[in-house]
């Protein structure tokens, strides 16, 4: 490769463009991507972990006090009838889950051989 050559020439310029147009310090600190130098980094630690905390806390009290299910039934957001339709089914599956008979039974009763394994 020689110093003339035509893609070094053009990443050469790329990567001026690309400077020329390079934001300053303080446009990236506004955009908060860089910390503000002029603060002390323990600052902007307790300021951070107050933000999370406070974050955190909302989120927390939003939850405690979500409406439940039949409030929102009331308030027309959930449809009632499917709503207690899915409520059967997924009774009734997790009944059949919880009922349901363990590799061994099955063996015995001669749904299974003993020698066959479960395909997953």
């Amino acid at each position: 490769m020689t110093a003339t050559d035509p893609s070094k020439v053009e990443n050469t310029q790329r990567l001026d463009n690309f400077l020329t147009q390079r934001p300053d310090a303080q446009e990236l600190v506004d955009k908060n991507i860089l910390k503000d130098p002029k603060v002390a980094p323990a600052l902007q630690q307790q300021r951070d972990e107050l933000s999370k905390a406070r974050i955190q806390d909302t989120l927390r009290h939003k939850i405690d006090h979500r409406p439940t299910r039949e409030e929102l039934v009331e308030h027309h957001i959930l449809e009632p009838a499917m709503g207690e339709d899915f409520q059967k089914m997924q009774d009734s599956l997790k009944e059949k889950i919880t009922e349901r008979p363990d590799r061994e039974t099955l063996v015995q009763q001669g749904i299974l051989a003993g020698n066959e394994t479960c395909g997953v």
